[in-house]
């Protein structure tokens, strides 16, 4: 084999080394269900999104509330990152949000939701939607389960735990506190739908929200 032949096939293995390298230390800013514990760059953010085929939305135009995120203004428009996750089994699917800083981009929060209201455009003509997502609490509580025990897993119990059940439905709230990050777990589940005219209304949604300090 002549010097040339080797010397190319040596530079495209290291360029494939570098390439597995970069995504093994990306990666490990994750956890199992892909939630994001340490600060990255837009750009490592894109590259981890696009190797697990999530859908890119682009910057989705979004208003919070005060203290939604750090620094967040109430009133104000923000532009998070937005991605459709194509991974994962559970219906609604999963969409996340990264909010970070105009100024110098850097991480503010990531929001991971998987709620039906992001496929009910017309509270009149589509409740029949919103019907069949009340016969689906066993696996909206397996979801959260399995989530919970993800998180205590790698952090341990909630620093603060409130979890209601009544003939309403469900309210699960969780969060976990440490030095450089807060996390946030809520499960709202309606097991009836509240009517007003022609809509029907109820929530369906499981979140995962992570602050960055």
């Amino acid at each position: 084999m002549c010097i040339a032949i080797r010397w190319y096939i040596l530079k495209i293995m290291k360029k494939i080394l570098t390439l597995l390298l970069f995504n093994s230390i990306l990666i490990t800013g994750f956890s199992q269900y892909d939630f994001l514990f340490e600060r990255k760059s837009l750009s490592e953010l894109r590259t981890y999104e696009d190797s697990i085929k999530s859908e890119n939305i682009g910057f989705v135009k979004s208003n919070v509330a005060t203290d939604y995120f750090p620094t967040a203004k109430e009133g104000v428009d923000y532009y998070p990152l937005s991605y459709h996750r194509t991974n994962d089994n559970f219906y609604p699917d999963l969409h996340v949000q990264y909010y970070y800083t105009e100024s110098d981009s850097i991480l503010l929060s990531t929001v991971y939701d998987w709620n039906i209201m992001d496929y009910v455009k017309n509270l009149k003509t589509e409740g029949s939607k919103l019907e069949k997502e009340t016969k689906r609490s066993k696996e909206y509580l397996a979801k959260y389960e399995s989530i919970k025990s993800d998180l205590i897993k790698k952090y341990g119990k909630p620093t603060s735990t409130e979890e209601e059940k009544n003939s309403e439905g469900y309210f699960y709230r969780l969060k976990w506190e440490n030095e450089s990050i807060d996390i946030l777990v809520l499960l709202k589940f309606s097991k009836k739908l509240k009517s007003f005219g022609e809509m029907k209304f109820g929530s369906f949604n499981i979140r995962v929200k992570v602050d960055y300090k």
